[in-house]
């Protein structure tokens, strides 16, 4: 009986224990050698049991028997004496512990507040190695205003947060975000120089967000790499008293709509000053379940006074259908301050179908939309790619739409399309669907720049493909300090992609113009180089509602770093709408097509008319054109010096049009000659000499 009761109180020892020993050593802390410190209940105990004054680096590692329940929320990282980059506190789970979390309800507080901390690094790896988001963050509350997931607050700086996964279900309310630079009332440092890397930011109000202290700005934080997904309102909002932010290599994104009449993917105020870096992002599939007038904007520009704004390298995919939007936006600049927005080698692709929203007769979708009105602005754009492919509704889809081009305005070396009739560019109250008449209403801007529709790898891959690689259609031009592309991949020093994508092939000749001219049923085709590579020449194709067909091959000049003037003559042509491209081939094999900007229509003759013939003289043979405007009996005759008719070439009922005839004199004698041409009241006759 003594061995069975002494067995049931181990048992009972061992149950009772299970919950309560894991957690009271369920947190080690380390110093710098490596020395265990202590073990610990809570992150918090083990944090407040570093020394005051660092004289070297402290780890906190968390073990697998942690479930934070004793943990009171926030968790507050504080500040330490003589932090700095060698001595540094790291909290992150334990070697061989995957699929750690802290989660939890706080009562309108954040879960993690890195409150004056310095220094600190949250790292979501076990032992700090690998490559994988391993350790969740998450705030269980759906509201308040303090809700956050992690916070800096302070005067927090130069801490990093990595490989974490943050989540926060505040979508739907007012005020809180996953990630939070808050204010530092105090402290003059302000929240600054904190970088966010390689973690997964879900949820929240807003993805990350900034609003510090005026007199103590957020300075030079950094969100690189990141993952920001499912927020409510925006994916990065700078709200205020911020100074110098970068985004970059950020993939910001929706797989839900939330019920938000405004959503953005990046959002800047009038209070961020300085200079902001948005780089090498990927922004798609925003979306809303509002069913009220609704505004979407990937990245919404509102500058303050005197700010540099950098769009460089970006991915912008807006795709989704919906009812009820009243602006759907790649990039929107507003502003009513002098500042400078600098928008370089970006791809935005405008997509789905607009069901309802707007107001008839208006545009409320374009890839690009300056509606600042300020006279003071600096705005620099090129080598963009902007395809509005969106249709439907009774209101309008640009390629581009500036509402004021006032300020001091520097665009070139962009393509831009909108399908349906839409406007490709929209400038000034003038809608454009003509890229000559374009060129000329926005010299001496865009002289270089193109309206063609570019191939995608998907409706969210923005990578070229198909003929859009090689296409010379495509051909930017070098920006100072931009050397490398959205995967960075080095870009051609001298003839660089338009858009984020450097394809892999190299644009093997710099086509300085492509045009034609239109003389009654005959098209002259004329095309310059700059340069070329390789260049075996070009096949000359034309297409009238049916496919492309090859109608002549002109040389080229292999390899040439000096101008080259080509042309070709489309002769005879019948009444109809052709399209034009060239098909430049190289020597290994290897093409490109360039397409004439614009189609050429041969009409109907609105004159009758009797051309010279040529050649004139001729020997035998020569070439005799003429149109007709009114269809009928139509003669065409040949008579010698003393009128008698020596030749009838045409003597029938004829269509309106243009013709030609052939008319060979070898069996006459050398001597001038007159033929006419009699059609309905029209009369017409011509001399032509014949020089044995």
């Amino acid at each position: 009986m003594k061995k069975i009761a002494t067995l049931f109180l181990v048992v009972l020892f061992l149950f009772l224990t299970a919950d309560i020993l894991p957690q009271a050593n369920s947190v080690e802390l380390r110093d710098g050698t490596n020395a265990l410190v202590g073990t610990y209940s809570t992150i918090q105990a083990a944090y407040n049991a570093i020394p005051a004054t660092l004289t070297q680096s402290y780890v906190i590692e968390i073990l697998p028997v942690y479930d934070n329940s004793l943990e009171v929320f926030p968790i507050s990282f504080s500040s330490r004496i003589d932090a700095g980059p060698s001595k540094t506190i790291t909290i992150r789970p334990k070697a061989g512990n995957t699929g750690e979390s802290i989660v939890a309800t706080p009562s309108n507080a954040p879960l993690i507040n890195f409150d004056d901390a310095d220094f600190v690094i949250l790292d979501g790896r076990p032992g700090g190695v690998g490559s994988v988001v391993d350790f969740k963050v998450e705030n269980l509350a759906t509201s308040g205003t303090n809700s956050y997931t992690i916070n800096f607050v302070n005067g927090a700086t130069n801490n990093t947060v990595m490989f974490v996964h943050a989540v926060n279900h505040t979508q739907s309310t007012a005020g809180p975000r996953c990630l939070m630079f808050n204010t530092s009332a105090t402290n003059i440092s302000g929240n600054s120089n904190n970088t966010i890397t390689n973690c997964k930011i879900e949820g929240g109000r807003s993805g990350v967000a900034s609003s510090g202290t005026t007199a103590n700005p957020n300075v030079d934080n950094v969100i690189t790499d990141c993952e920001i997904f499912n927020f409510g309102y925006a994916g990065v909002w700078l709200l205020g008293a911020t100074t110098n932010f970068t985004i970059q290599g950020c993939t910001i994104y929706q797989t839900a709509g939330i019920s938000s009449t405004l959503v953005f993917g990046i959002q800047t105020s009038t209070t961020i000053f300085g200079k902001i870096d948005i780089i090498k992002n990927k922004i798609y599939d925003l979306q809303t379940s509002s069913s009220s007038a609704t505004n979407i904007r990937a990245i919404s520009l509102v500058p303050a006074r005197n700010c540099v704004q950098n769009i460089v390298n970006n991915f912008i995919s807006m795709t989704k259908s919906g009812t009820s939007i009243s602006g759907y936006y790649g990039i929107q600049l507003a502003g009513t301050v002098p500042n400078e927005c600098n928008i370089m080698y970006n791809t935005i692709r405008i997509g789905g179908t607009h069901t309802a929203g707007g107001t008839a007769g208006n545009i409320i979708s374009a890839p690009f939309y300056k509606s600042g009105t300020n006279d003071t602005a600096v705005v620099n754009g090129y080598n963009n790619i902007c395809i509005n492919e969106r249709s439907e509704g009774t209101v309008l889809h640009a390629g581009m739409y500036i509402a004021n081009a006032n300020g001091f305005y520097s665009f070139d070396h962009n393509d831009y399309w909108a399908v349906g009739g839409n406007p490709i560019v929209h400038l000034s109250g003038v809608s454009f669907t003509d890229l000559p008449t374009y060129k000329i209403a926005a010299a001496p801007n865009e002289s270089h720049s193109n309206f063609m529709n570019v191939e995608f790898v998907s409706d969210t891959d923005l990578h070229l493909t198909g003929a859009s690689v090689g296409n010379v259609g495509l051909l930017g031009m070098p920006v100072p300090g931009i050397i490398t592309d959205i995967d960075g991949q080095t870009r051609d020093p001298q003839y660089p992609y338009m858009g984020a994508d450097e394809a892999n092939v190299p644009v093997p000749v710099e086509l300085l113009s492509f045009t034609y001219a239109l003389d009654m049923n005959d098209v002259l085709l004329s095309w310059s180089t700059a340069t070329e590579t390789n260049n075996k020449g070009f096949e000359v194709q034309r297409r009238s509602a049916g496919e492309w067909t090859t109608i002549a091959f002109v040389d080229g000049n292999n390899s040439s770093a000096s101008q080259s003037n080509y042309s070709y003559l489309d002769a005879d042509l019948k009444s109809g709408t052709y399209s034009y491209r060239l098909k430049q081939v190289d020597y290994d094999g290897s093409f490109t097509y360039l397409e004439l900007n614009s189609e050429v229509t041969i009409g109907v003759p609105d004159e009758y008319s009797l051309s010279q013939n040529y050649p004139n003289p001729f020997n035998p043979s020569t070439t005799i054109r003429y149109s007709i405007k009114t269809g009928g009996e139509v003669t065409l005759r040949v008579y010698d010096i003393l009128g008698n008719e020596v030749a009838t070439l045409v003597n029938e009922v004829q269509e309106p049009g243009y013709y030609t005839v052939n008319f060979n004199g070898a069996n006459l004698s050398s001597g001038v000659y007159v033929y006419t041409l009699e059609s309905g009241e029209f009369s017409g006759v011509k001399k032509l000499l014949l020089m044995k």
